[in-house]
């Protein structure tokens, strides 16, 4: 017997019709465009500047929130005090995904394959900087004051703001500029991703910037968002 329908999205259609299809996760999406981004900083600096700086310094270097915000200043300097062009940098998730699957690798194989090359600029140099002026005390950049936890002697220990909260931050200004996607701190490494697509980079030398193992992983981040798209229709023509 012929199938009635051929379309293969019916069934998926019936599945959520009967409640059983289980719903996605609506991934976070990076900024449309430089206007849209600084606007978005500009909301979270007046929040907490300290959060506006790690997202900064995400968007510029491709890091995981959960890597950015516990950057040290001794990160970026040398033993001689002179500011570094590159330095390397263990990523947590990627170390305790290795260390914790089915087959774990050891901690020092797992350490090695975890490491990515963070390269400077001037405009990370001034983020630097500026984390002086709020945290010239600590040894993180973005050591945030309501985060910071005390030992059992009484010393201060230096936390970061955590994901949860940043993400809280970051769900309240998307809903205050009424932005058509989900906004998180994910958000900043996709759009170092697609500036580097707009300034030519290919998607090997992203996935390297990235520290990704595989291009598979690198393609979820180099997504196009509608109003990139709509103009290339718009001049497609049949008429001569």
């Amino acid at each position: 017997m012929a199938r009635i329908n051929n379309r293969i999205d019916s069934k998926f259609i019936d599945l959520t019709l009967s409640g059983k299809e289980k719903k996605k996760k609506e991934h976070s999406l990076p900024p449309r465009n430089e206007r849209e981004a600084n606007l978005i900083l500009d909301r979270l600096w007046d929040r907490n500047p300290i959060l506006a700086l790690t997202c900064q310094m995400s968007a510029l270097t491709g890091l995981r929130y959960s890597d950015a915000s516990w950057l040290k200043f001794s990160d970026f300097y040398d033993e001689f005090g002179a500011f570094k062009t590159s330095f390397k940098l263990c990523q947590q998730k990627t170390f305790n995904m290795r260390i914790g699957s089915k087959n774990p690798l050891s901690p020092p194989d797992a350490f090695r394959k975890s490491v990515v090359t963070l390269y400077t600029n001037s405009d990370i140099r001034e983020i630097v900087e500026q984390c002086r002026v709020f945290n010239s005390n600590s040894e993180y950049l973005f050591a945030n004051k309501r985060s910071a936890l005390k030992d059992s002697d009484g010393n201060v220990i230096d936390r970061p703001m955590s994901t949860e909260s940043a993400s809280w931050h970051h769900a309240i200004v998307r809903k205050e500029l009424e932005l058509p996607y989900v906004l998180g701190t994910h958000s900043w490494r996709k759009y170092f991703a697609k500036l580097l697509i707009q300034h030519g980079a290919t998607p090997e030398k992203v996935r390297d910037l990235l520290g990704q193992k595989s291009l598979e992983s690198t393609n979820l981040y180099l997504h196009t968002v509608e109003e990139e798209l709509v103009p290339l229709i718009n001049n497609i023509s049949l008429n001569l």
